[in-house]
């Protein structure tokens, strides 16, 4: 297939590049960067900076990948809100315009709240943030093109991404750098609150099957088979990393959020999608990629 990736260089797009390509397809990435952060060495990557995307570009390819978006970081606002919103009616208008109604959305499971779980598809959401309501709100756009003017938009609904890519600071890779130092993980509370995760790469194998399903439009949440607790998360990191036992809780604190947890069903009824990557074979895959680094 032949992918057009709007958000290249980001996190998930390099990630997403370098699978399509190790698979045979052929990936035309555009983002606001004059060159991608990471040099990906394929001759048929072809990398643009982000504009209007060419006619050519639209009927040549078999799929559209929108993963551009401002970021959930604390300083971002309604301004940021409309801009998330803009770029989906934008790409997804102009792609319906030249022929290409083969869409995939990243969205995000910021879209969801309340302690009513596992969270549905199928069930009124009411987003976590702003950040949460403008992935919804694309959702919204793509799915109304999608039931009146035969767009096939797929929107996935992802769980919190694992990958060393990612914005350094967050729990998550705190506790893989951590354990790479030997240092001792602090778990604040009794560690109990869960959150729902996916690894990166089957971020990108979820995208890869959305796409292959050019005739089916819908949400739909992408996640591990089971949320997992915070205590959990550092055990696993420890022992994969080989830092074992070096874990201290201060009750002094708690950790700030609510739990969350997925319904990844339909994914894998509609999609035939599942993820291939539990917790322990997530961290063993990064500690393989920090080993050869």
């Amino acid at each position: 297939m032949r992918f057009i990736i709007i958000g290249a260089a980001g996190f998930i797009g390099h990630e997403l590049s370098r699978y399509l390509l190790e698979r045979g397809h052929e990936v035309i990435g555009y983002d606001l960067l004059p060159e991608p952060i990471h040099a990906i060495d394929h001759e048929k990557m072809t990398y643009k900076q982000l504009g209007e995307v060419s006619a050519e570009d639209y009927r040549a390819a078999d799929c559209l990948v929108l993963l551009a978006a401002k970021r959930p970081y604390k300083e971002f606002c309604f301004a940021d809100y409309q801009s998330n919103v803009a770029i989906v009616e934008q790409y997804c208008a102009a792609a319906m315009q030249h022929g290409l109604k083969n869409i995939v959305f990243a969205s995000s499971k910021a879209v969801y709240s309340g302690e009513k779980m596992p969270w549905s598809e199928s069930e009124r959401t009411v987003p976590s943030s702003l950040y949460g309501a403008s992935k919804l709100a694309g959702e919204d756009i793509g799915l109304f093109y999608s039931k009146y003017a035969g767009l096939r938009f797929k929107s996935l609904r992802f769980a919190q991404i694992i990958g060393m890519g990612e914005r350094k600071g967050y729990l998550i890779n705190t506790l893989i750098d951590n354990a790479i130092e030997k240092k001792s993980q602090t778990i604040y509370g009794s560690g109990e609150q869960t959150r729902h995760y996916v690894y990166v790469k089957d971020v990108c194998g979820a995208i890869l099957t959305a796409a292959g399903r050019a005739d089916t439009y819908g949400v739909y949440n992408i996640g591990m088979d089971k949320a997992v607790s915070n205590l959990e998360l550092a055990e696993c990191v420890n022992r994969v990393f080989d830092n074992e036992g070096n874990l201290y809780h201060d009750f002094s604190k708690e950790m700030v959020g609510s739990n969350d947890e997925m319904s990844i069903i339909l994914a894998q009824r509609e999609l035939g999608f599942i993820a291939q990557y539990d917790l322990e074979a997530t961290f063993k895959d990064l500690a393989a990629t920090v080993n050869h680094g």
